[in-house]
């Protein structure tokens, strides 16, 4: 049975320390999930435009800045600590175990004297980070350095990405117990459901973001469209799992086949023509859902802008084995084109920052180019369970 630890904190207007439970034996967060959670604070900064997003982590003694968003203006850096019982606004919400809102800390005299003031933050907004077991990992928040009310929509964009978090938790404790006891085939489903939720959640965010933006039903009619299609492409795992009942690897030609036919089908208002060059292969779930999504977002991105002046559109796609563990995409189609000054890394629209998330979750790059159209080559690294 795991050691039982504690931490005290300072929580706001309160004469004593209250006491937490912490861990000190839980399972190490690999740089694959930490990869994720940086994408996660540096989204939420970017729509909230606010310089500060952070995940935190308690110990018996600390309250260590894990995750820190790569935004201007941050004055908080990866692995700056401070000692508990100081007074900052996490240990208020790691002892309260609830959500806080600070709007303006000059309109608080508990607040105004916090240890962080002299960095200039005024307004924050956090929720406590749980194990599955409820002991306390530590804190996701976002910090303004100026006064900010924080609608309601902001409010459960953390909360969402709270439940992606936690999830990430709880994943990793299965994940070791799994190793103990179950079968390499049964640990692969499990893992593919874990995948399955989290993208879930990610498709759950996606839509609040973009439902702030509609103004008339043709625009709503699109969005869940888009959605519809996303939800879609995990329900195709589902289908070619049970195809594959005995195999923990799901045959790529045929799950893209299906993914890109549905789509056109059901997402184009012109007849597109899509032409198919995959080399024979089988992916784990995990990988075949990120080569899902992948292709799903440069397929609604031709769709949505490509093809308004081409008379016979068309698609062109290209999976070869590069090795065991790599994979090459070409994705082509003969459309318009990209902008002349097109660049991933600023182009800030949610379906391209989701899709740049996917590339990097598999220690991917992507290189673009106008080739009689977009021409985007992909190169992907597979897990060690792919066959």
């Amino acid at each position: 049975m795991e050691k039982q630890n504690f931490a005290w904190v300072r929580v706001e207007n309160e004469r004593t320390r209250r006491v937490i439970p912490v861990s000190t034996q839980k399972p190490e967060i690999p740089e694959a999930i930490q990869k994720k959670w940086q994408k996660i604070v540096d989204l939420v900064a970017y729509i909230m435009h606010v310089p500060t997003g952070l995940i935190t982590r308690l110990s018996t003694k600390e309250l260590e800045i894990f995750i820190a968003s790569e935004t201007s203006g941050n004055p908080y850096k990866k692995n700056d600590r401070d000692k508990l019982g100081i007074g900052m606004f996490c240990e208020t919400v790691a002892g309260r175990r609830e959500k806080m809102v600070i709007t303006d800390i000059s309109q608080s005299g508990y607040w105004r004297r916090n240890p962080h003031a002299k960095l200039g933050m005024q307004a924050y907004l956090g929720v406590p980070i749980q194990w599955d077991d409820g002991e306390l990992f530590g804190t996701f928040c976002i910090l303004d350095d100026k006064s900010n009310p924080f609608s309601g929509a902001f409010e459960d964009l953390i909360l969402q990405f709270k439940e992606v978090i936690e999830t990430d938790l709880k994943y990793l404790c299965l994940h070791e117990q799994m190793m103990k006891r179950l079968s390499n085939r049964e640990l692969q489903l499990r893992e593919a459901h874990h995948r399955i939720k989290n993208h879930f959640n990610l498709l759950i965010s996606y839509l609040r973001i973009q439902s702030r933006k509609l103004d008339d039903n043709h625009e709503i009619q699109t969005v869940l469209k888009e959605l519809q299609n996303r939800i879609h492409i995990i329900s195709l795992i589902h289908d070619e799992l049970h195809k594959s009942a005995g195999s923990a690897h799901i045959p790529l030609d045929q799950y893209i086949h299906r993914l890109c036919d549905y789509m056109v089908k059901n997402l184009a208002d012109e007849d597109i023509r899509i032409h198919y060059h995959i080399d024979p292969m089988t992916l784990s779930p995990e990988n075949s859902v990120s080569c899902g999504f992948i292709l799903s977002e440069l397929i609604t991105n031709s769709i949505k802008h490509a093809f308004s002046d081409t008379e016979h559109p068309e698609i062109r796609i290209c999976v070869k084995q590069a090795n065991p563990n790599e994979i090459e995409l070409c994705y082509h189609d003969n459309g318009t084109g990209l902008p002349e000054d097109y660049t991933m890394d600023r182009t800030q629209s949610v379906g391209t920052m989701l899709l740049s998330s996917m590339i990097s979750q598999m220690e991917g790059t992507v290189r673009t180019e106008n080739k009689n159209g977009a021409c985007f080559q992909i190169a992907l690294k597979l897990d060690e369970t792919t066959a």
